[in-house]
């Protein structure tokens, strides 16, 4: 019997030392997983930075020319409004200078209109003529 426990001592520690083999290499495994994730987690974290980084910087010039194009615009439309009020000014100014010179021309006129109107009266013969 002493053989077959001394046996059974052998394959026992034979098993124990391939258990303890086999642990090793799972913790080793699992470790080499851990540092490899960690390591990649920091890489992404990195890159996701430079990417935050680079999106910000895009996102100031944009909202920079947005800014100016803005501002631009404002003036233009500023420039346009004191061109169409200039505009309505010179074309009131004209029309108010127009007027009065048809005005004073219609005065003008008045006599001679008052003199064909009385022309006319006194040179249409009334009553009897016919109608038509």
């Amino acid at each position: 019997m002493t053989s077959l426990s001394s046996r059974r001592y052998v394959c026992q520690s034979y098993f124990r030392r391939r258990s303890i083999e086999i642990a090793k290499f799972i913790l080793t495994a699992v470790g080499t997983f851990l540092s490899v994730f960690a390591l990649s987690f920091t890489v992404f974290q990195y890159w996701r930075k430079k990417q935050d980084e680079k999106f910000n910087v895009l996102k100031e010039s944009l909202k920079g020319e947005v800014e100016g194009e803005r501002d631009a615009r404002k003036e233009s439309l500023e420039r346009l409004g004191k061109r169409i009020e200039n505009l309505e000014n010179n074309v009131m100014q004209d029309l108010q200078r127009r007027m009065s010179t048809i005005e004073g021309e219609l005065k003008g006129m008045r006599n001679i209109l008052e003199k064909i109107q009385g022309w006319f009266v006194d040179n249409t013969p009334t009553g009897g003529g016919r109608r038509g």
